[in-house]
């Protein structure tokens, strides 16, 4: 008897597991933003029980957020994940006789298309050929890969002209794009910051001035010839670490190689950004869009079909309670989707604030049967809801999901972030006892072949 209630439950969870609901629900969870968008559409083409309303304010037709200009800033932002140096290509596409203008509606803008489009629309025709040649002679990492002389001889123009379309160039691409060196690319960034209140009183001068003795380490030197104390060197060495990248674009291929052309936007599923001192999720999904169930379709499938008066026959009540059923089903869906993104977000968020706030040499080892058993799901739910799936930190980076689970993947950064922070070169052994103190047991020697594939010397030759 007791088997056979055991194979009764097996067979009762077997059915659920596979009920059409929870299939559903599942299919959408595993989606990210960009394929959520395009579900939403196909179900609005095929299911007149679905409305869209229309929302009153001008929305951005890439992420759906409200526009308070002609420009998005956050889509603005997000290209300083991408580059790409076509424009030989794309020019020669451009001048084919043979070329179809359709072929680029299903393929997403590049950022040499978004800067040619915008560079355009911001300087005088005259200046086209300048632009066009700056962004042509940008690497995949968004350094300008020549000077402004080689760029006046070539084009048989003036060295002030270029330096004007190049100054425009840096202002309307994604920021550090156009630097002519790293120091160039920081202070780019660093000028972007100080309209975001962000800033640090010797950061600047620092750059300018002391690059060389910054990246010696030699804090002392710097401390003596600004007259301030070495702990603010040190901070003003962490500001940098913090928020400024040596390169503005960089794109890694799978195969470790820099691939621009393959590069697309890199859109987040989350933002987790500071609100008056706390971090706060956001889930993205599909802004643009405002659903409702139609209410004329759910008024028609509460009328009666029988008699003679009946405004609908039993055919189309049927197909009107399918319609309705069906709408229904796929807004709670989109609601538990969302939900279930921002519980794991918010659960983030509080196991991880140091990782998010200082760096990933704070990122706690993590699973994602913890999230499941802290949120009250399965583990296949968090598996599917962050699969695929990028997360927007405060930073501005933008990191797949799984950075916050991958613990072994997490040992490398988190050494080389104790070696970038050390204040006198560290041992190996004292860098197993600090990556200990942050929960990861390796061993000295595989400290030390880490260390070695990083290409970081002993510390006897730091």
């Amino acid at each position: 008897m007791t088997d056979m209630s055991m194979a009764m439950g097996m067979q009762a969870q077997m059915q659920m597991k596979a009920s059409p609901a929870l299939i559903a629900l599942n299919n959408m969870l595993i989606l990210s933003t960009l394929e959520l968008q395009q579900m939403i559409q196909q179900e609005l083409e095929e299911n007149p029980a679905l409305e869209l309303m229309e929302s009153e304010e001008a929305l951005c037709q890439r992420c759906g957020r409200p526009l308070s200009g002609p420009t998005c800033m956050y889509c603005l932002q997000e290209d300083m994940r991408v580059m790409e140096s076509e424009r030989e290509d794309y020019t020669l596409m451009l001048e084919d006789d043979e070329f179809d203008p359709l072929m680029l509606v299903a393929t997403p803008p590049t950022l040499s298309e978004n800067l040619f489009r915008d560079l355009h629309a911001s300087l005088p025709r005259d200046d086209h050929f300048i632009a066009d040649y700056l962004v042509g002679s940008l690497d995949e990492q968004g350094y300008l890969d020549t000077t402004v002389d080689e760029v006046a001889a070539t084009l048989g123009i003036e060295v002030e002209r270029v330096e004007r379309v190049l100054a425009k160039l840096q202002e309307v691409a994604p920021v550090g794009v156009g630097a002519r060196d790293v120091p160039e690319c920081l202070l780019l960034q660093l000028r972007r910051l100080e309209g975001e209140n962000i800033r640090h009183p010797y950061v600047e001068r620092i750059i300018k001035e002391h690059w060389r003795d910054l990246g010696e380490h030699r804090y002392g030197a710097i401390a003596q010839a600004l007259s301030v104390p070495y702990e603010i060197v040190v901070e003003a060495r962490d500001f940098i670490r913090q928020y400024l990248r040596p390169y503005p674009l960089d794109r890694i291929g799978s195969d470790g190689a820099v691939n621009p052309s393959q590069t697309p936007y890199l859109t987040p599923d989350v933002v987790i950004r500071e609100e008056e001192g706390k971090l706060v999720a956001e889930v993205i999904e599909s802004q643009r869009y405002f659903l409702r169930l139609s209410p004329l379709y759910q008024e028609l499938s509460r009328q009666p079909s029988r008699g003679e008066d009946a405004p609908v026959t039993p055919e189309e009540k049927d197909h009107l309670t399918q319609f309705v059923g069906r709408a229904q089903l796929f807004l709670t869906n989109l609601r538990q989707r969302r939900e279930t993104i921002r519980r794991i977000a918010e659960f983030l968020i509080g196991r991880q604030e140091p990782f998010l706030r200082r760096g990933v040499r704070f990122l706690a080892p993590l699973t994602r049967a913890e999230v499941a058993g802290a949120i009250g799901v399965h583990e296949s739910t968090v598996s599917r809801a962050t699969a695929n799936k990028h997360v927007q930190i405060p930073s501005h980076e933008v990191i797949p999901f799984s950075h916050f689970f991958t613990a072994s993947l997490s040992v490398k950064d988190v050494l080389l972030e104790l070696i970038n922070q050390e204040q006198r070169p560290l041992t190996d052994q004292e860098l197993v006892e600090m990556l200990r103190e942050r929960g990861f047991d390796v061993a000295r020697r595989t400290v030390a072949k880490y260390r070695n594939q990083l290409g970081i010397l002993a510390s006897t030759l730091r």
